[in-house]
C-alpha cells in the first residue's frame, strides 16, 4: 500500500521529469501509468495512434472518474505519410428513446435527472471509437494495444489523492448503485459507504475481462453479445431508455477538421458538434490581428482583448452551436476574418464589455467543474494525435453495467434539458442543443494540432479537460508555445485565465496574474476572482529546429509526459 506522502512525492517527481527531451516521439497523459503505456507502444514499434489509444484505455482504468469504455470522445489525427489530418467523432449520442422534455416534470426541470442515474446515460461511443481509430491508423495488433489496460485492471488501480477527492464528491451518487459502490467505495465500521484511503488498491477484474473480450473480438461482436446486453439491461432496470439496439447501431463519425491559422501556423481542431474548436480559432484570430504580444507577456491590452473575444465567442456558442446533423451551424461566418474585425471593432479599449447586454434574458449558469481527460502523442515519423475523452461529470452517471466493470456516462447533461437552462459546467444552451434521438450533445472538447511554419510537421498536440474552460486552456497553451516558444511542460504549467460570457467573471489560478496586472484589469471594469486550479492540459511539442520532443502534463495534477530517447 502506498502512503499519501509517497503519492505526493511521485506527483512532484513526475512533473519535474516531464521536460526531458526525447528523440523518437512522446506521449502526455493525465496519469503516469497511461503515459507509460503510450511509451510502451512506441517501444514496440507502434505509432502515435497506438500510443494514444493504449494511453486512453489505461486512463479509463486508473482514473475512472474522468473517462472509460462507458463514455466517448474526439480525436484529431495527422498521418505523416499522406500529410492528411482527420477527425474522429466517437462522442455519445442520445438513445432512440430520448425525447426533448425527458428531464422535465410539469414543465420544470427535475433536479439531477440529467446528471445522476440511468436516465442520464447516452449511447457510449468509446469502445467503437478506440477500436475504429486503432484499426484504421495503428500498426500494432489490437491485443498489444489493449494489453496495458488489461494488466492494470487485473492488478488494480491505486487510490490517488485525486481519486479520493473525486470519490468524496460523488460518494452519495456512487452509493446508490450497488456495482459502483462495491468497486469504488468501502464500508466503514458502521456499514456506511465511504471513499477508500489514499494508497489503497482497487482491483477491476470484471473490467479486465471486458477489455480482454474487446481485444479478442472487436467492438461490434462485443456490443452484440453479453456486454452490450449487460449495459442495456442495467440501464433499463434502473429507469433509463438505452437499448442494445442503440449500442449496436452506434457508428463513429469521420469528419473534416476545422482548419485555421495563428501567426503563420496551420491550426487543425474540432468542428461541431464541438463548440470548442470554433472558440479556439475565433480567439486566436483576434489575438493575432490585435498585435504581436502573446498571452504569456501579460500585456494588459492583450489580456483585455482575450477576455472580450471570449465573451463574444461564448455568446455565439449559445446562439448557434449544436449537432450539425440537426441544426445549421454557420461555421464559415463564425471563424471568418469578418468575425475578428467585428469583434475587435466592438472592444472598448478603456472598459470591459457588458455580458448581459449581449443577450438579454439569459438564466444565470450553475457552477462548473473539471472532468474529462486528454492524451497527446507525436511519433518519430511525424504522426500525431490529440484525443479528448470523457464520461462527463465525475464518475459519470454513477451506474456500472452489471458484470462488466463499465462505468456509464451522464452525457445527456450536455444537452439543453430545457432551452435557456445551463448544464453542470455553467454553460447555457438554446434550442439548437435540445435533446433529440440520435443527436450528439454539444461539447467543449477541443483537441488541437498546430503545425510548424511549413505546414508539414506537427509542432504541438494539445488538449485539456475542464468543461467550459477547455477551449480557453487550449488557446493559452497554443499562445505559450507559438508566441513564447515554451516547451510543453512550461506551456501547460503556466498560469491561466478564463472567461465564458456568463458568469461575467474573469477566473484566475494562483499563477496567473501579478497583483498590478490584476488591478489594471479591474480598472477596466473586469471582475477578477481567484479560483482553484482547472484544466489539466496535456501537450507534446516537437522543436522545429532540433526535432526533439518535449511532453508536458499540468504539474497541478497527477499526469506525466513520457517518450523515447
Amino acid at each position: 500500500m502506498r502512503s499519501a506522502t509517497l503519492a505526493v512525492t511521485l506527483l512532484v517527481s513526475t512533473a519535474a521529469l516531464a521536460d526531458h527531451p526525447y528523440r523518437k516521439g512522446a506521449v502526455a497523459a493525465a496519469q503516469a501509468e497511461a503515459a507509460a503505456a503510450g511509451r510502451q507502444m512506441l517501444e514496440q514499434g507502434g505509432n502515435a495512434v497506438d500510443a494514444a489509444v493504449a494511453a486512453a484505455l489505461v486512463m479509463g482504468v486508473v482514473a475512472p472518474y474522468h473517462s472509460g469504455l462507458g463514455g466517448g470522445g474526439f480525436a484529431v489525427v495527422h498521418t505523416a505519410k499522406d500529410q492528411k489530418t482527420r477527425v474522429l467523432d466517437f462522442r455519445e449520442v442520445a438513445p432512440k428513446g430520448a425525447s426533448r422534455d425527458m428531464f422535465l416534470k410539469d414543465g420544470a426541470l427535475v433536479p439531477g435527472a440529467s446528471l445522476d442515474g440511468a436516465l442520464a446515460v447516452a449511447v457510449p461511443g468509446a469502445i467503437a471509437g478506440y477500436v475504429e481509430l486503432q484499426a484504421k491508423y495503428g500498426v500494432l495488433p489490437r491485443k498489444a494495444v489493449f494489453a496495458p489496460a488489461i494488466f492494470h485492471a487485473k492488478k488494480g488501480m491505486w487510490a490517488t489523492p485525486q481519486f479520493v477527492r473525486n470519490a468524496t464528491t460523488r460518494r452519495d451518487c456512487l452509493a446508490k448503485d450497488s456495482e459502483a459502490a462495491e468497486l469504488f467505495l468501502r464500508k466503514d465500521a458502521s456499514g456506511a459507504w465511504q471513499p477508500p484511503k489514499v494508497g489503497e488498491q482497487i482491483p477491476q477484474t470484471q473490467l479486465g475481462a471486458t477489455l480482454s473480450e474487446i481485444a479478442f473480438a472487436g467492438s461490434a461482436a462485443v456490443l452484440k453479445g453479453r456486454i452490450g446486453k449487460a449495459i442495456a439491461d442495467t440501464v433499463q432496470s434502473k429507469g433509463g431508455v438505452l437499448t442494445q439496439d442503440d449500442l449496436t447501431r452506434f457508428t463513429p463519425r469521420w469528419r473534416e477538421p476545422l482548419v485555421g491559422s495563428y501567426r503563420g501556423h496551420v491550426v487543425a481542431t474540432m468542428p461541431p458538434p464541438s463548440a470548442g474548436g470554433i472558440t479556439v480559432l475565433q480567439v486566436l484570430g483576434a489575438l493575432e490581428k490585435f498585435g504581436p504580444k502573446g498571452l504569456a507577456s501579460r500585456d494588459v491590452p492583450t489580456l483585455h482583448v482575450f477576455i472580450e473575444a471570449l465573451r463574444r465567442s461564448y455568446v455565439d456558442r449559445y446562439r448557434f452551436l449544436g449537432d450539425p446533423a440537426f441544426v445549421e451551424v454557420p461555421v464559415k461566418q463564425l471563424v471568418s476574418p469578418e468575425w475578428v474585425d467585428a469583434t475587435l471593432a466592438a472592444v472598448n479599449p478603456k472598459h470591459a464589455g457588458d455580458s448581459q447586454a449581449l443577450l438579454k434574458g439569459a438564466a444565470p449558469p450553475r457552477p462548473e467543474g473539471t472532468h474529462t481527460t486528454h492524451i497527446s502523442a507525436i511519433d518519430a515519423q511525424g504522426n500525431a494525435v490529440a484525443m479528448t475523452t470523457t464520461i462527463n461529470y465525475l464518475f459519470g452517471s454513477c451506474v456500472v453495467a452489471k458484470g462488466t466493470g463499465i462505468l456509464l456516462n451522464d452525457e445527456m447533461d450536455d444537452f439543453a434539458a430545457a432551452p435557456g437552462s445551463s448544464n453542470e459546467y455553467g454553460l447555457l444552451a438554446s434550442e439548437a442543443n435540445a435533446v433529440a434521438p440520435g443527436k450528439v450533445p454539444l461539447s467543449s472538447m477541443s483537441p488541437t494540432l498546430v503545425f510548424d511554419g511549413d505546414g508539414k510537421n506537427v509542432l504541438l498536440a494539445v488538449g485539456a479537460p475542464g468543461g467550459s474552460t477547455i477551449p480557453t486552456t487550449v488557446i493559452q497553451v497554443v499562445s505559450n508555445v507559438v508566441d513564447a516558444q515554451m516547451s510543453a511542460q512550461r506551456a501547460v504549467g503556466f498560469g491561466r485565465l478564463h472567461h465564458q460570457w456568463l458568469p461575467d467573471v474573469v477566473r484566475t489560478d494562483a499563477q496567473a496574474l501579478e497583483p498590478e496586472t490584476q488591478k489594471a484589469l479591474e480598472a477596466l471594469g473586469h471582475v477578477v476572482k481567484a479560483s482553484p486550479p482547472w484544466g489539466d492540459p496535456q501537450a507534446v511539442v516537437r522543436d522545429p529546429v532540433t526535432g526533439l520532443f518535449s511532453a508536458g502534463s499540468d504539474p497541478r495534477y497527477e499526469g506525466q509526459g513520457a517518450g523515447l530517447d
